[in-house]
This record gives structure tokens, sequence and C-alpha cells, in this order.
């Protein structure tokens, strides 16, 4: 997930290394699923199938994402996602950069597990929200 402007004085100086560093112990993929980044395809069943490309003009063209295709061991058409990997702090805070706290997740897999922490911070920001038009209620 990209970092939030707010959020960015909070990563150290040598995050782009230590991003690096996580993707390549990971070897390029999802450390919850295995899917690889930038991989081509659709999800059903649970799982990734890789886009089937077509031949045109002897080159092999794959889908673009948002279309749907052919995917590899299903016998219908899937919606097309190109997977993108981020780097997920385990414990939510970006200044905590130890490479245990770190993983390499798919979008799927960053946001299942972040869905909890999503729906805390969803009430907290309802909340302030609510608090705020409080002061400003006109009285009756």
């Amino acid at each position: 997930m990209p970092i939030k402007p707010e959020n960015l004085s909070l990563y150290p100086a040598d995050w782009p290394q230590i991003r690096t560093r996580i993707q390549q112990r990971a070897g390029n993929k999802c450390e919850q699923c295995g899917v690889e980044n930038y991989a081509i395809g659709g999800r059903a069943f649970g799982s990734f199938h890789k886009a089937i490309p077509e031949e045109r003009m002897l080159r092999l063209v794959y889908p673009e994402p948002g279309t749907y295709s052919w995917c590899e061991g299903v016998d219908t058409k899937l919606r097309i996602i190109r997977i993108v990997c981020t780097t997920a702090h385990l414990d939510h805070n970006p200044t905590n950069c130890a490479d245990d706290n770190l993983r390499f997740w798919c979008q799927r897999c960053h946001l299942a597990y972040d869905a909890e922490h999503h729906a805390q911070t969803a009430y907290q920001t309802r909340r302030q929200g609510l608090a705020v038009s409080d002061l400003f209620e006109e009285s009756k």
C-alpha cells in the first residue's frame, strides 16, 4: 500500500533499501500465498490463476487488468488483475523496521491482515468527526 503523505516522515531514510531487502527475502512473491509480484491473472475458488496470453502477430499479449479473460486451471473467464506486493508492518508501526516485523504481501493478504486495524481506525475517525460536529451544533 502506498505510504500516506502524512506518514512519510515516520519512515527511515533508508526505507527503499529496507523494502528491497524484504522483497528479495521473499523471492519477489507474497510471503503468505506465494503469488508472484506483478503477475497478471484472476482470483477464483480462493486462489490465483495466471492469465493465458493471446498470440497476436507472433507476440504473446496478456489481457489488460479490468477485462475478463481465460486463466489457467478454470473453465470460465475471470476478471483480470495485476498483483502488486507491498511491505507490511505487522505491528502497524512504520518506525519499527526490524526484519521480523516486516512481510512482503500481495494486496489480498495485506488487506486481510489489516482488516481489524482498518475497522478500528475507521471507527475512531468517525467518532472524531462526530465530536467535532457536536462542538458546532446549534442549541435550540
